[in-house]
Order: structure tokens, then sequence, then C-alpha cells
């Protein structure tokens, strides 16, 4: 059944015909047409993360999807929305920064050629302090890194010249965490599934080990992976987590993962 966390790559594997459903959406997603911008794109976006970029409920768009695969819808279908969320206008705090402040990295080629731009923007990141911003040029709106740099402190103002002309400002708040800082703990956090089927590497570990460093002693998280990662292991034996992997159905491995009490 496709579901919300349902990552493109594996909705068009398993029904390459719904880049069609897709594409009337949003202009992104006719690109998911082309191999290169599938092959980056696709595994890092989920349903409901294209629901969000396409302005739409994620209700509407799972509908849409459920039907054109012949599966049971499960809710109220809905018509694609043409028109784009709002943008905020620029923050003080980034027109305020001289151009020596600012880090560019066009990525635009590196996606035409099928090449992964990930570890790029992962160095630029590791330059970053509250007094300068990285604005990242791609052909889409890079949805997945909104979530993923927001877990290290970073903002996001996104600017949109061209539909497949996109630039993306990430800069600290002032006052905020510094690079590097772990997310504050809470008891209160629940467990949560991490689901890496699909991803390409190294956004996998990046997520698992983004996720490690949120629990407390005594939660859990759950890891979701087409295969039992090997370098994974000694990464939790080392930093005193407790582990264990099951296979719950064909092609889908589980790693259970809870943090000993009294573990750094």
């Amino acid at each position: 059944m496709i579901s919300a966390d349902t990552t493109l790559a594996r909705l068009l594997d398993e029904h390459p015909e719904l880049v069609e459903v897709l594409a009337r959406y949003h202009a992104h997603f006719a690109q998911l047409r082309e191999p290169n911008a599938r092959r980056i794109m696709a595994p890092r976006v989920t349903v409901a993360q294209a629901a969000a970029m396409a302005g739409v409920a994620v209700d509407a768009l799972l509908a849409d999807l459920r039907r054109a695969a012949g599966e049971p819808e499960g809710a109220a279908a809905g018509g694609p929305s043409v028109t784009p969320p709002a943008r905020a206008p620029k923050p003080a705090a980034l027109a305020a920064l001289p151009a020596e402040a600012l880090v560019h990295l066009d990525v635009r080629e590196d996606i035409r050629r099928g090449a992964e731009p990930f570890a790029r923007i992962m160095a630029a990141v590791k330059t970053l302090d509250r007094d300068r911003a990285l604005v990242v040029r791609a052909p889409f709106e890079p949805f997945p890194l909104y979530e993923l740099l927001g877990r290290r402190g970073l903002l996001h103002w996104t600017e949109c010249r061209a539909p497949d002309d996109w630039s993306v400002w990430f800069y600290r708040e002032a006052g905020g965490a510094p690079p590097g800082a772990a997310p504050a703990r809470t008891a209160a956090a629940a467990p949560a599934v991490v689901d890496v089927r699909g991803l390409e590497p190294p956004e996998p570990m990046v997520r698992v080990l983004t996720a490690l460093e949120r629990l407390v002693p005594g939660q859990r998280i759950e890891i979701l992976h087409d295969r039992r990662p090997t370098l994974l292991y000694p990464i939790l034996d080392e930093r005193g987590f407790e582990h264990a992997t099951d296979e719950p159905e064909p092609g889908v491995v589980r790693i259970r993962v809870t943090r000993r009490a009294g573990a750094a």
C-alpha cells in the first residue's frame, strides 16, 4: 500500500506510470522522467514531502496515487493544485549579510551529470557559523534538506528563480546552537521509526546517527533498512546502544535500538 512515508524511488520502481500523476501536481516532478534527476531526487523525497512541495494535502495526493495504481484509496480524492505555497520575504538577518559571508554552492550541473551532491553540501555546512550562510542552487526545491539541516540548527529561506532554478539559503539564527551541537534531549520524545530504504549512501548513516543523537536512556528507535547495516553495528556497540535485528517481511530489515541507562 502506498503511504505518506513511501519514497518516490520506491513508488516509481513499483509503479513507473505514476510519474505522470506526480507531474500534474507540480513542475518539480516532471523532472522525475529524467533518469539522473530521478536517481538523485526520488530516494530522498517521501509522498508526504511531495505533497508539501506541491502545496496540497497529503491525503489528496495519496488518493490520486492509489487510484492510479489500482489500490484502495482510503482517503477522499482531491484535485491537484497548480498554485505554489506562498513564499516569505527574505529574513532581515539574511538581507544584512555582506557578500563575503555567503558560501555559494551550485549543484545543478552535478545533478544533470547524475553526480551525488550530498557530500559537497554537508562539507559546506561544516564551515558555517552564526555570521555566515550557505546558498545552495539546485534544479528543484531540495525539500529533504530542510528537515535534515534543520536538525543541525539551520533555518532556511527559499527563492524560486525559475521552475528548474532554485536557491535555498541555510543560516543559523542569532543565538542559535553552534555548529555540531547535538539537539536537545527530552524524556518526552516518542520512539521514532527511521526508514532509510531506497536511500543512497551516505544518507542512511547520516539519518540514523542524527536520530541516535536525540535518544535518551530508555528510548527506542526502529530503523527500517534494505539490508543488514554491517558498518552501523560497531558504532552502536561503541556508543553504548543495545540493538536487535529481525526481518519482519521479505526485503525489510528492522533494527531496534535503545540507549542503555548510563551510556554517554
